[in-house]
């Protein structure tokens, strides 16, 4: 019996190392590209992944509004934060993918007017048509730590 104990231990190791996580979905790395641009604060490089009838969807109880329809509304309002001299980034995790839909945890965070960092995070909810952002649903801003 020690000797089976010792070769299944033995054995764990390269099984672990033979797991590879999985490659991003290409809806993830669309999400992921739009969120760099968004970091990158270039409003012409997010405009590129977003549908012509992109809609940004505000989630607050039991009410949902679309706050941004069009993607040259879009653009302009990203223009227009780009503006604020608050740098805020974003990071992205919880992944999950389910066909057209890609659901993902967001933290945003930036420095306030004491030099503190702050952040909260949210859940949004991306469709993806033709290879481009054509929804986001956004959900209640959680405080972060």
């Amino acid at each position: 019996m020690p000797k089976l104990l010792m070769m299944m231990l033995l054995l764990l190791p390269v099984s672990i190392a033979a797991e590879k996580p999985a490659e991003p979905s290409d809806h993830q790395q669309l999400v992921e590209k739009y969120t760099a641009a968004f970091n990158a604060r270039d409003a012409n490089a997010m405009a590129a992944l977003m549908h012509p009838g992109i809609q940004w969807i505000t989630i607050s109880g039991d009410q949902s509004k679309v706050t941004t329809d069009g993607k040259d509304l879009m653009v302009s309002e990203m223009e227009s934060y780009f503006k604020s001299p608050t740098r805020i980034s974003s990071s992205l995790g919880g992944w999950s993918v389910n066909g057209d839909y890609v659901s993902v945890i967001e933290t945003a965070s930036w420095m306030n007017s004491e030099g503190k960092r702050q952040a909260q995070s949210a859940t949004a909810v991306y469709q993806i048509a033709d290879q481009l952002i054509r929804r986001v649903w956004y959900f209640p801003e959680q405080k972060t730590e």
